[in-house]
Order: structure tokens, then C-alpha cells, then sequence
């Protein structure tokens, strides 16, 4: 009994092989003998071609095709031509994946800016991008709005896609010394305690650029009132910057007239605007990045008072020409290309040699002197930026 069972089972799985021997040939000859055609998954899109696909085409084998699209030698300009041309009309883009499971390189290098708005940011990210060149990693781009969680959120991702690199200008996410630990990681512009000493730095001198500034206001044109409208003490270049205008009026012996915590144009206008009123003209203004440039020219033209007559303005961050006004910004310009050039440097240093001490690298800020302090004349009359109040 035992026997005929065994027979029977012996006799169906011959079938079964035998069956799947002819459908496995029959596959074979049509994959070997018919034009390939693209195939379409479940989800109604073609599935994108593979190297077995352009091996198929161009009648070679795969080893042929990886070595072609390695640029390999020992491969005929022939056999070359014939397999760029299918992998041209099979338009085979690889398959990044594979490729990193295989180099161990995402491709890959991670931005994250406080907010893509910001002039500055956007210029520092054109120029990173710039200095990355076609056979460089492709630069991942993520906005943290200057929230720690948003940051948390792209730092979590960059690092599953395993990043080859990271230029942070941090929030403070949580997890960014885990970061800098496991990713070639380099700081731009501003720092948080979780990351110094550990990381890369590539700083702007803004303390010495505040120094620069309100010390022109107060001893080249001698005023004794000089007002500092401040961004988020909280962001370490604000903090510096707050340091630069305090030593110089110290220094001098004068009241120092602060209005900060602003994170908008209007926040600082209306802190601007509470202490602009109590002050008799002539006095100056020193503002710590464009927000608060153009809050305090909003309260400004509230109270109808003349630059460079009644108000000597000076910043920090690239204004350009303040067109609607008609002014040129007294300034401290960020070299975005310098800063770029360094991270960029940095990185690359800290991707060949991971065992590098931490290293901190500033940057001088250039100074521009224009018509919102009275160095460069107006081409008219001091200009009224706004309508005097009803009195």
C-alpha cells in the first residue's frame, strides 16, 4: 500500500517538473527571440528597464552592458555604440539603489536651511549647489522654518536614505550630534551647544561685523543714540550680533536702547516703532539681519522721520538696493560663495578622513557703506520714507 502511495506522488511531481520545464523553455525562447517590450506592473506603470532588459536588446551579456556603463576598458567602440543605442531606446536610467548597496554611496548630500524665503539661504544654496558638479552627489534640499521638530524630521530622513554628506544650519533638533556621528556633517552660520566641539564649523564674523558697524554710527558720525532691532536671541548669530552692538556702546559710555525677540518685519516694526517714538532725533539703528532692516524701516515711515537726517540705518544680511525706498544699505554682507567654498572644503576633508578633529573655520564679513548713514550722498533731498502722523 505504502508503496503504490509513493509511486503516485513520484508520478505527479515528474508531471509538475516536467510541466514547469516546458513553460520555463518556452520563456527562454520567446525572452531570446522577441523584441522586448516594456511591461507594465499592477499599478498601470511601466516598470523601469534593467540591465538584464538592455543585455536582452542589444544581444550581449549583462557583464558586457556593466562593463560599458562603467566605462570599463577592454569593451570594442562597437560593442560600445551597440549598447549605449539600447540603452538609449530603452531609456535605462540605472538604478540608484542597487548602486549604493553596492559603493556603499547614497549619491546624495543633505541641506537643511531655516527657510528657503530668506534671501540668504537661498543664495547659500545656489551657491553649494554650484559647486557640485555632474559627477558629484546630488543635493537634497530641506526647509526647517526654524522649528527643532521640522529639523528632527529632515535629519530622521537624511539619514535613512543614508547621505553621503550634511550642511546643516541647525534649529537644535535632538538628534543632530547622532547625526554628526554617524555622517560626514558640517555647521553653517550658526551653532547650537549639542554640536560644538564635535562638528565642523564654518562661522561668519559677526561679532566683529557689529563692532564695525555701530562703532561707524557712533564715532564717525558721533551719535550718542544708537538702537539695536533684534531678531531670536535663541539663533547664536543674533546673540553675537547683540554682543557686537553692547561692547561698542559700553565702550563708549552710552545707553544701550534694545528692542529683540523678533521673528517678522512686523514684529520688529512695532517694537521698533515703541522705541523709535521716545527718542528725539538724530539717532541710529542697528538691525541684525533683513527681517529686522525692513521692520525698522517700516516704523520709520510710520513716524515720517528723513534717513540719513533723522535716522542713520546700518545691517547685517545682503539688503542690495532698497528699491522702494531708493536707498543703499549701509551693510554686513555674508560672502555666500566663501562660506560655500568652505563647507564644501570641509566636507570633503571630513569624507576622506573621518577621524579629523573638529575644526572651526570664520569668515570676515564685507562692509558696504551706502546712503542710509549719509557716506554715499543722496542723489535728492534727504528722503522722507513715510507721511508724518496727524499731530
Amino acid at each position: 500500500m505504502s508503496e503504490n502511495v509513493l509511486t503516485r506522488h513520484d508520478t505527479l511531481f515528474l508531471t509538475i517538473l516536467d510541466n514547469a520545464v516546458r513553460i520555463i523553455s518556452v520563456c527562454l525562447v520567446i525572452s531570446n527571440d522577441a523584441e522586448p517590450t516594456p511591461i507594465e506592473q499592477s499599478n498601470g506603470l511601466r516598470r523601469p528597464s534593467r540591465l538584464v532588459d538592455i543585455a536582452t536588446h542589444a544581444g550581449v551579456s549583462v557583464k558586457t552592458v556593466s562593463r560599458v556603463l562603467n566605462n570599463e576598458p577592454y569593451v570594442t567602440a562597437q560593442m560600445r555604440e551597440k549598447v549605449m543605442a539600447s540603452v538609449q531606446q530603452l531609456s535605462y536610467v540605472g538604478d540608484a539603489a542597487a548602486t549604493g548597496l553596492r559603493t556603499k554611496k547614497s549619491g546624495f548630500v543633505g541641506l537643511i536651511i531655516p527657510d528657503v524665503r530668506n534671501g540668504f539661504f537661498a543664495l547659500l544654496t545656489r551657491a553649494i549647489e554650484e559647486r557640485l558638479s555632474p559627477t558629484s552627489p546630488t543635493l537634497l534640499l530641506g526647509d526647517s522654518d526654524e522649528e527643532k521638530d521640522q529639523e528632527e524630521r529632515y535629519l530622521r530622513i537624511f539619514r535613512q536614505q543614508r547621505v553621503d554628506g550634511l550642511i546643516v544650519l541647525p534649529a537644535g533638533a535632538p538628534s543632530l550630534p547622532d547625526a554628526v556621528s554617524e555622517i560626514p556633517t558640517v555647521i553653517v552660520d550658526r551653532t547650537v551647544p549639542s554640536v560644538r566641539g564635535i562638528a565642523d564649523h564654518v562661522m561668519a564674523g559677526n561679532r566683529k561685523a557689529a563692532e564695525t558697524l555701530v562703532g561707524h554710527l557712533v564715532k564717525h558720525h558721533g551719535l550718542s543714540q544708537v538702537v539695536l532691532v533684534a531678531g531670536d536671541l535663541s539663533i547664536s548669530n543674533v546673540r553675537e550680533r547683540q554682543t557686537g552692538y553692547t561692547r561698542v556702546m559700553h565702550q563708549a559710555g552710552l545707553e544701550t536702547l534694545v528692542t529683540n525677540g523678533h521673528t517678522t518685519p512686523d514684529d520688529a516694526a512695532a517694537g521698533a516703532y515703541a522705541l523709535f517714538r521716545t527718542l528725539k532725533p538724530p539717532f541710529g539703528v542697528f538691525t541684525t539681519n533683513n527681517r529686522m532692516f525692513w521692520g525698522a524701516m517700516a516704523a520709520i515711515a510710520r513716524l515720517g522721520l528723513h534717513i540719513p537726517k533723522d535716522v542713520l540705518v546700518t545691517t547685517i544680511d545682503s539688503i542690495g538696493e532698497a528699491t522702494v525706498t531708493g536707498l543703499q544699505p549701509t551693510q554686513a554682507v555674508v560672502p555666500v560663495q566663501t562660506v560655500a567654498a568652505r563647507a564644501m572644503q570641509l566636507l570633503a576633508e571630513r569624507t576622506n578622513d573621518p577621524t579629523l578633529p573638529a575644526r572651526n573655520v570664520s569668515v570676515d564679513l564685507d562692509i558696504e557703506y551706502g546712503t542710509t548713514c549719509g557716506c554715499v550722498p543722496l542723489s535728492t533731498s534727504p528722503l522722507m520714507v513715510g507721511t508724518p502722523p496727524p499731530r
